[in-house]
């Protein structure tokens, strides 16, 4: 099982989506994407590109802070 958090579009906090289970993913207009798990669906932020390159395990940037600081990287690589 492979879980990818994502920001739930227009609600407050994040849901973790099983990547393993997604049956599709649509485009919707605006800054949200719908992933699907049959007739089940879920709505998230970000475009569907950005969506797709999360499940995908591509990530996206951190967005920087406002004094221009990158937000700290809490998992450990592996040597």
């Amino acid at each position: 099982m492979k879980l990818v958090m994502m920001k739930r579009g227009g609600q407050r906090g994040d849901l973790a989506v099983n990547v393993d289970r997604i049956t599709y993913v649509a485009a919707t207009p605006g800054p949200y994407t719908d992933i699907y798990f049959g007739d089940i669906h879920v709505t998230v932020e970000g475009s569907f590109q950005q969506v797709c390159a999360r499940l995908s395990g591509g990530g996206t940037a951190a967005p920087s802070g406002p004094d221009g600081s990158q937000p700290r990287n809490w998992f450990q690589q592996k040597a």
